[in-house]
């Protein structure tokens, strides 16, 4: 009150738009607040949060475990050795995750529609995201990993508060399909007989996986993951182009081939030295074909169910039914319109040929549509259906990071 005097000379003008100054300031101070509290909330800031609620059957955030009558059959749980560093067993084999690609994980106002999807469906635990995608990028700049950095620089501190809050984080690395480092060092890469870089039938560049310097790269891109936190590292495209059959005696350049009997051979060798790397540190995981549940050999890729199986600890067939598209598979003229049932034997099938083996099995799920619509129902299909063979950890992919709403992650079975 006693501030009205304070300026007895300035106009009414002047004094109607200090207000209005005045009021567009408290206005632009809200919104900054407003928006520091949606970040804060929806956990695209570093800042720790109490943990989210744990009375949630079989979530598995914040508690390492899993729900009564899940993990103790079917698969159940590795033996119960002290691993330093490692996450409880428990947690990675009831991890039910969505992938997430390196841009929405960097960019709030995207992640933020992911994660109140994931607090928003009960079960869902786990996020794989990309640390080294198909284009050869990673997060942000690091020493001494030569690869096409992005600019999230706030990578780190986000998993770090997904750390806190008790999710499963998987860093998906791209292995051998990588454009950006065949171009900086083709020596590394897969070469025509005149040195110049070869290409599959989609035009894409690839790695030599025979060249151990590949293998050194990929390792410490991985390391570098657990580093920032991440529980698990998942490999994929660890494996030879599938348009490359037989390449290695028709010219085409990949040193170092004459090491090995076959291409099984090579990549067995490359997660032999992987796990022998992240030991102790993180668990270790290949993405594979869906087919390998049905090939009895490595397909011309270097992937054979039983030979990979027992070098990882989880398997993950992408058991995507769009992808067979052959007709007649599992009786099935169409069998896309028959996710239940495809995922249903497929998982028949990866149980029986990697039993005693080390590794289980947690495959990739289809939460997209190609030539048939895939809603609520397929979804749903496809979990029943893995469920129902004592395994309680999958994976949803979605190119897009959109995921199906209605669909019950974890069903009673």
């Amino acid at each position: 009150m006693g501030e009205i005097g304070l300026e007895p000379r300035r106009s009414r003008k002047r004094h109607k738009k200090a207000s209005h100054v005045h009021i567009w300031a408290i206005v632009i101070l809200m919104f900054i607040a407003a928006a520091l509290l949606a970040a804060y909330h929806f956990e695209v800031l570093p800042f720790a949060r109490e943990q989210p609620g744990t009375d949630i059957p079989g979530n598995g955030v914040g508690t390492g475990q899993v729900e009564e009558g899940h993990g103790d059959e079917g698969q159940g749980t590795a033996d119960p050795v002290e691993q330093t560093g490692l996450a409880c067993i428990e947690q990675a084999l009831s991890a039910r995750g969505l992938y997430v690609t390196m841009d929405v994980f960097g960019t709030p106002s995207r992640f933020t529609d992911v994660i109140t999807f994931i607090r928003s469906n009960p079960g869902l635990n786990c996020l794989v995201v990309d640390v080294k995608d198909n284009n050869g990028r990673v997060p942000c700049e690091a020493e001494g990993i030569g690869s096409k950095a992005a600019s999230y620089d706030h990578f780190s501190a986000l998993v770090n508060v997904l750390n806190q809050e008790g999710y499963y984080l998987i860093a998906r690395i791209v292995a051998f399909q990588d454009p950006y480092l065949a171009m900086a060092a083709p020596e590394q890469a897969i070469r025509n007989a005149d040195g110049t870089l070869w290409r599959d039938r989609d035009g894409r560049l690839w790695l030599n996986p025979y060249d151990k310097r590949n293998w050194e790269f990929v390792k410490d891109v991985s390391l570098w993951a657990v580093e920032m936190g991440f529980h698990e590292i998942q490999l994929d495209y660890v494996r030879f182009p599938d348009s490359a059959q037989g390449l290695e005696k028709k010219g085409v350049l990949m040193p170092g081939h004459e090491e090995y009997e076959s291409r099984g051979d090579a990549i067995a060798a490359f997660l032999e030295y992987m796990g022998e790397a992240l030991k102790d540190k993180a668990y270790l995981s290949a993405d594979v074909f869906g087919f390998v549940t049905i090939a009895q050999d490595d397909m011309g890729i270097g992937q054979r169910l039983e030979q990979l199986t027992g070098l990882v600890d989880f398997i993950c067939p992408m058991v995507y039914p769009s992808h067979y598209y052959n007709p007649g598979i599992y009786g099935f003229e169409v069998p896309e319109k028959h996710p239940y049932e495809v995922v249903y034997n497929a998982m028949e099938e990866a149980l029986t040929r990697t039993q005693g083996l080390r590794g289980k099995v947690r495959p990739w799920l289809q939460d997209f549509s190609m030539r048939y619509k895939y809603g609520p129902e397929e979804v749903q299909g496809q979990i029943n259906a893995v469920f129902e063979h004592g395994i309680y950890t999958y994976m949803l992919w979605n190119p897009a990071n959109v995921y199906t709403k209605n669909v019950d992650y974890v069903p009673d079975i």
